[in-house]
This record gives C-alpha cells, structure tokens and sequence, in this order.
C-alpha cells in the first residue's frame, strides 16, 4: 500500500496543486475585475424626437426620453440601406443599439430606421 501511495501521491499531489492555482484568483485581483467598467450595450424601440449631427433624442414605448450620442462610426441604416443622420427624421421609428462609456455617456453603435 506505501508504495502505492509513493507512486501515485507525488503525481496526485503535483494535479491538484496546479488545478487549485489556475482556478484561484486573489482578492486584490477580483476586485480590480470588477472596478472595471464593462462594456455594456442596450437596445432601444422608439420614435425620433428630435435628430443632430451629434445625438438623436427618441422617446420609448414607456414614454421615456433617451438622448443618445452619435460617433463616426454608428453605423446607420434606412431601408435596408447606409444612411447619415441627416436622412433620419422626427417621428421616425428606429432600433437603436448603444454602448454605454465613460461618464456614463451613451453612444449609438448601430440605428436601424423603419
């Protein structure tokens, strides 16, 4: 049986000491994981109050107001086809789907106009 043990144990041993620390993160590190800001992204349904060449303000089925930055690279389609915010206009319906930033700023990734 001790020979056992010595033949197997070392291996077992040497397994469960690497499996344990690719699992393990410290506290420290799991903290400044979740400080992190994450990458978020929502999609908002509703019609076009008002329109820049910066933001878009909609209005949402619940009635609530959402101004939504746009960026050089919200990539905008209108009929199945590439569009500027010029082409959208008040009333419009439109999908808009937005990546939150920094300060909490919401910028339109891609608005699908119907």
């Amino acid at each position: 049986m001790r020979k056992l043990l010595e033949k197997i144990g070392a291996p077992l041993f040497c397994l469960a000491f690497l499996l344990s620390t690719t699992s393990f993160t410290p506290p420290r590190a799991q903290a400044q994981e979740m400080a992190k800001p994450q990458d978020q992204n929502v999609t908002i349904t509703g019609k076009v109050k008002q329109v820049s060449d910066s933001s878009l303000t909609l209005v949402d089925d619940k009635n609530a107001e959402h101004t939504i930055s746009l960026s050089a690279t919200t990539k905008i389609t209108k009929a199945g086809k590439s569009a500027k915010a010029a082409d959208i206009k008040a009333d419009d319906s439109v999908v808009v789907v937005a990546q939150k930033g920094e300060g909490d700023v919401w910028t339109a990734v891609a608005i699908k106009v119907s």
